[in-house]
């Protein structure tokens, strides 16, 4: 009788590579894990820059269209609703602002707009509107 020379791999080496592959796939598939909440977070970040922008933008539109006055010190807190309902956003103005800046013969307002998300605090935008 002859014999055929057969080439190929037996199962106990495919089930061996197969478990060679799972176990070196378990790091990699944690690092994806990581990112994807990594991801996540700067996805928050950018959305409280984006509404601390947007409400820095409605002053400035207030003290062009009213005037310098129009902006009223204090601290005010928005309520935002719908896919922003679970950030928070506050604006205060003080007069005059904290640090100083503010050039001779004119008066300045110090506004900071802060928007929150749980405890941490995700973005704060600060600028000096200036009256001469």
């Amino acid at each position: 009788m002859k014999r055929t020379l057969q080439a190929g791999f037996t199962l106990i080496e495919l089930v061996m590579v197969i478990i060679i592959v799972a176990l070196a796939s378990v790091p990699i598939l944690g690092q994806f894990a990581r990112v994807a909440g990594s991801t996540l977070v700067d996805e928050e970040i950018q959305t409280a820059a984006q509404l601390a922008q947007e409400r820095a933008e409605g002053i400035l539109a207030l003290r062009r269209a009213q005037g310098y006055a129009a902006v009223a010190t204090g601290t005010t807190n928005d309520v935002l609703t719908g896919n922003y309902s679970t950030y928070s956003r506050s604006v205060t103005v003080t007069q005059p602002p904290a640090g100083g800046g503010c050039a001779p013969g004119a008066t300045c307002k110090g506004v900071v707009v802060s928007v929150n998300r749980g405890l941490s605090n995700r973005a704060e935008l600060a600028f000096v509107l200036v009256n001469y």
